[in-house]
């Protein structure tokens, strides 16, 4: 049998894991039947101007191939390792939402070129931007460095594009504009939920009489 510490440890673990690794399923559940739903859930400009408002979040549940599917899979898992413990599943679905919301919103007003869209990996860059907000909150160097790393890809991709053999890869354009609206959403949330906690904390705290 499992002793009380390692019990607790195994706990946390699996409600560090939990929503990820719900989010990993259904992302896997849409690829089984890609070629079914994505005319239906993808970012697709027009359609969402004529009132298919679901794409704005589904959208970011699709990808365009196995290969593009298998790296932001990573990506999550690894974000996962790295922050997971940082949330509660409440908020993970609030930046999960929200997130989608605010990519999608900046692809709509501020990107016309793009017309179609799947993927994670904007998301991605908002998820892991979070958590690196919340490294600083701590006073952990790692992220400053995470911070510094993403601002230079983000930096250098709306430079010079994206690699042309990811390009090949995942067999289409990368859309640059959702990282950058990606790693922009993730400093907003941190400080719209940084912000909140403060508050909250704030009303709780007994005043001296």
């Amino acid at each position: 049998m499992l002793d009380r510490g390692t019990a607790l440890k195994f706990s946390a673990l699996l409600s560090t894991c939990c929503a990820p690794m719900l989010l990993l399923a259904l992302i896997l559940l849409l690829a089984l039947f890609s070629i079914e739903v994505t005319p239906w859930l993808q970012f697709d400009r027009n359609a969402i101007h004529a009132g298919e408002w679901w794409r704005i979040w589904t959208g970011h549940l699709l990808h365009t191939n196995s290969w593009h599917l298998l790296m932001n899979l990573a990506g999550l898992v690894v974000i996962t390792m790295l922050h997971g413990n940082y949330y509660q599943r409440w908020q993970f679905f609030f930046i999960l939402v929200i997130g989608f919301t605010l990519i999608s919103l900046g692809l709509l007003f501020w990107s016309p070129a793009i017309g179609l869209y799947v993927g994670l990996s904007g998301w991605l860059h908002t998820w892991l931007v979070y958590g690196a907000c919340e490294d600083v909150r701590r006073n952990w160097s790692s992220g400053w460095l995470i911070l510094a790393g993403v601002a230079i890809k983000v930096g250098w991709e709306q430079w010079h594009g994206a690699s042309a053999d990811l390009v090949m890869l995942i067999e289409a354009d990368v859309a640059t504009d959702a990282h950058l609206y990606g790693a922009i959403s993730g400093l907003i949330l941190f400080s719209v939920l940084h912000n909140v906690n403060r508050i909250q904390q704030s009303t709780k705290t007994p005043r001296a009489n």
